[in-house]
Order: C-alpha cells, then sequence, then structure tokens
C-alpha cells in the first residue's frame, strides 16, 4: 500500500475556542501541528503518495505543509462530512488500495505498522484501528463491538453494548466505494432514543458493508493514541505525549554554539538547538527539549518532560510545570509560574500562575491568576455545542483563545474559556466562558471624602 489520505477539511467546533482561528488539524502537540504526526508516520511506512483533502481554513494547512514535498492537496466538494472528503480525495488517487487518516488525531508509524500489516494479511474490504474504550465514556465517540479482531458492529454515541472506540483510521479496497456513495447523509447507526447530526459518516458506510456480510478486521493500538476533539484533549495529548517522549530519550543532543553553566543544576537529558543558553542557577529537573535561539536563565525552575520552542527567554525564578510546551517566541517571566500548553508568541511577563491552554500571541498582566481548585473539590461542568459534560481531565484548567490580553491581578476562576480577540481588565474576576471579540472589565465605584490633620484631633 502506497497512497493515503489525510482527513483535514472540518471546522472543529467543539474545540472552541481554538477553532475560530485555527484549523483542528494545526493545533500543536510538542510544538508541531497535530497532522504533521501522521505525516511523518506515513512516510515511516513508505507511503509515498499523500493526498490532504482540506475545506476550513485551508491555507494553515498549505503554510504547515511547506518543508513537505510530493503532498497533494484538495478541496472537499459536496456535503459537509467524512463521506464526502473521503470521496472528493479518491478523485485524486488510482490505486486500488489505500489508508485513510483522519487529520485531528494522533498516532505512531508504529500502530500504522500494525494496520498495514494486518490488512495485508487478511485482505478484507477495510480494516479499522479501534481503541479499547477502558474508562472512556462510549457516548462521546463513535463506537464499535470488537470479537476475535473483527468489527461486529458499530454504534455512533452509544449509551452502552460497545468494546471500542473508532479511532478514525482505516486500510481500504475500492470495494468499500459503493457503500460510500450509498450514504443516506446522516448516520444511521445508532441506538433508540439517540439522535445523529445532519452528516455523513464514513463509519456508517462501513457498517452498511458489515450488514451485507463484508469482514471489518480491527487492529487494536498499542501505543500513544489521541483524537483531538476538545480542548482538554489537546490539553492531555500534549501531557502524555511528553511523558511518552521522556521515556524513549537516552542521551543528550546538543546543538551548535550553546552554553551550558557549570553553576546549573541539570537532571535527565537535554535535546538543544542551535545557540541555545543554560545559564546559572537554572534548575532542570528531567528531560528538557529546547529549539533555537532560547534561553533558561537566572534561576528559572524546569520539571521533566518539558518542550521549549525556538527563540524563547524563560528568566528569573519562573517555572516551568511537568509535560509543559511553549511555543516558540514565547517568554515567561520573573516568578511566573505555568502549566499545560502555551502556543506560539504567548507572554507572562512577571508573577502570576496558569494552567491550561494559552493561544497565540497573547498576554499575561502581572500577577495573572488561573485557579484550578474548586471550593467543593469537584470538577467543572463545561458545555459544548449546547450539551454539559465534565471532561476526564483537564476541567479545571483554563481554555484562552488567540489574541487575548489579561489585566494585573485578572483572576480566572476554573474550567474557563475565553474567545479569541478578547480583553480582561484589571482586577477582573472572570467565572464564566467568554464570547469571542469581547472586552470584560470591572467598573469600581469610589467613595470620596475630606481627609487630613483635622481627622486626628489637630
Amino acid at each position: 500500500m502506497k497512497t493515503a489520505i489525510i482527513l483535514a477539511a472540518g471546522s472543529g467546533s467543539k474545540i472552541w475556542p481554538y477553532n475560530v482561528t485555527k484549523n483542528k488539524c494545526v493545533l500543536p502537540v510538542a510544538n508541531k501541528p497535530l497532522f504533521l504526526y501522521t505525516v511523518e508516520a506515513l512516510k515511516n511506512n513508505n507511503i509515498d503518495q499523500i493526498v490532504v483533502v482540506t475545506g476550513y481554513r485551508s491555507e494553515q494547512i498549505v503554510h504547515a505543509l511547506g518543508a513537505y514535498d510530493n503532498i497533494k492537496l484538495v478541496e472537499q466538494k459536496g456535503n459537509k462530512g467524512t463521506v464526502s472528503a473521503l470521496l472528493t480525495g479518491l478523485d485524486a488517487v488510482d490505486d486500488a488500495e489505500f489508508l485513510v487518516v483522519y487529520g485531528d488525531v494522533l498516532v505512531t508509524d508504529k500502530d500504522i505498522s500494525a494496520l498495514l500489516k494486518n490488512y495485508k494479511q487478511s485482505k478484507p474490504i477495510a480494516g479499522a484501528l479501534v481503541q479499547p474504550l477502558g474508562t472512556e465514556s462510549p457516548n462521546e465517540w463513535i463506537c464499535a463491538q470488537v470479537n476475535n479482531s473483527q468489527i461486529e458492529y458499530i454504534l455512533g454515541h452509544p449509551r452502552d453494548s460497545v468494546t471500542h472506540r473508532m479511532c478514525g483510521i482505516y486500510a481500504m479496497d475500492r470495494k468499500i466505494v459503493p457503500y460510500l456513495k450509498k450514504n443516506p447523509g446522516f448516520m444511521q447507526s445508532v441506538q433508540v432514543g439517540m439522535m445523529s447530526p445532519d452528516e455523513a459518516f464514513i463509519e456508517d458506510s462501513i457498517q452498511m458493508a458489515i450488514e451485507a456480510g463484508q469482514n471489518i478486521q480491527a487492529v487494536e493500538t498499542g501505543q500513544p493514541f489521541f483524537d483531538i476533539d476538545k480542548p482538554w484533549h489537546l490539553l492531555e495529548a500534549n501531557r502524555q505525549w511528553m511523558e511518552y517522549c521522556g521515556s524513549r530519550l537516552e542521551k543528550n543532543i546538543i546543538g551548535k554554539n550553546c552554553k551550558i553553566s557549570d553553576k546549573a543544576d541539570i537532571s535527565g537529558h537535554l535535546v538543544l538547538g542551535d545557540n541555545c543558553e543554560i545559564g546559572s542557577g537554572v534548575h532542570i529537573e528531567g528531560s528538557l527539549w529546547l529549539g533555537d535561539n532560547s534561553k533558561i536563565v537566572q534561576g528559572a525552575i524546569i520539571e521533566p518532560n518539558v518542550h521549549i520552542g525556538k527563540n524563547c527567554t524563560i528568566r528569573r525564578y519562573a517555572q516551568i510545570e511537568l509535560s509543559t510546551c511553549i511555543g516558540d517566541d514565547s517568554f515567561v517571566g520573573h516568578c511566573a509560574e505555568v502549566a499545560g500548553v502555551f502556543m506560539k508568541r504567548a507572554w507572562a511577563f512577571h508573577y502570576g500562575e496558569y494552567w491550561g491552554i494559552l493561544g497565540d500571541c497573547c498576554d499575561l498582566g502581572a500577577a495573572t491568576v488561573c485557579g484550578n481548585l474548586r471550593f467543593d473539590d469537584l470538577q467543572t461542568v463545561h458545555t459544548v455545542n449546547n450539551r454539559k459534560e465534565i471532561p476526564k481531565a483537564g476541567a479545571n484548567a483554563a481554555y484562552i483563545g488567540d489574541y487575548v490580553r489579561t489585566g494585573v491581578n485578572t483572576i480566572i476562576m476554573p474550567g474557563v474559556k475565553v474567545g479569541p480577540y478578547s480583553v480582561l481588565g484589571a482586577g477582573t474576576i472572570v467565572h464564566k466562558d467568554v464570547e469571542n471579540n469581547t472586552l470584560l472589565y470591572v467598573k469600581q465605584e469610589h467613595v470620596q471624602q475630606k481627609w487630613g490633620p483635622e481627622k486626628y484631633g489637630w
């Protein structure tokens, strides 16, 4: 199999506030656009023809692929949904067999290899990568009942009666095409009392093939796998991916012209780009990736498995917590404590505490604080597309979109999301989600009276 189709056309509304300014597939994992991990995994499996189906903010996909050759881009045709996206991609493909990968998943080359190996041996009409549900709620995903490495049936966001979730990665033969073309445009395979959106899903066409007697093979993931559907998925994917990368790092890799002070306290391995600096009094407590022209100086503290991009400054006793990713051109200054994901050109100049995801070009005013422990010790209930849910992880983190500024002493309460192009004024306590393009500030009432020595008996 030499051909793969990556589906990267969707608008990703569930991942608000980041979908407003970004195609979900270019959101960063360890400072690299998400779908580029798929591109590399495919190339590592000798897939030499890659077609990317674009739609929403396609220019961002083009930009991210700037360093890659021999990748063809096509614009999605027809109605929304993965079926029309796949049929659009197939118009640019001649091969009888092909891989299909959703662009918003994080998958390793080893799992791709396992799927290809199984498909080559069994030659079904389609084979699918699946993941055991474990503690995941089935109604969050399109799921399957799997028995003896075969999919018995597929259900969309069911209550129960399933063992695995579909991963959005398929090896297929063109014999599947008639089932794609016969798709009714909505998910038929749902439990009684459930509802499906007006959208054509590949998984429903696969269920149609099963009902027609076709054998659909299932291969379980054996490596880290993430489907980035909501903001907390991106936060958790970064955390677990950095832990995975840290566990595999076995030696130092030091670029050109790096300066490492002999008065720095360093544990774990370093991967440094060119012209990096680690200064006196710095504490590095585990594996660290540091991009070109970046510096960590003046007593900064770096916990294990941290990834810091290019042209960054971490200084003056700032603390970067466990498995955090800091994007290119970012700045973390005096006594600022940050955890989670900072995208590009994000600044926390001094003081404050932040946990969550901070979008591109955000500026945290001095002493901006993100609360992450509720007085009732519970997890925050989030609303996603008018549906309430409690995330498995990251429920109490803050999720700030691109181009947001906060004033001095802003307090962001647990679980708050802020839309892009917004400003949170000085001293504002933010209790609930803030819409895009919003100025939110506190208007004080002043009491002004005469005062002087006479108040003290003179």
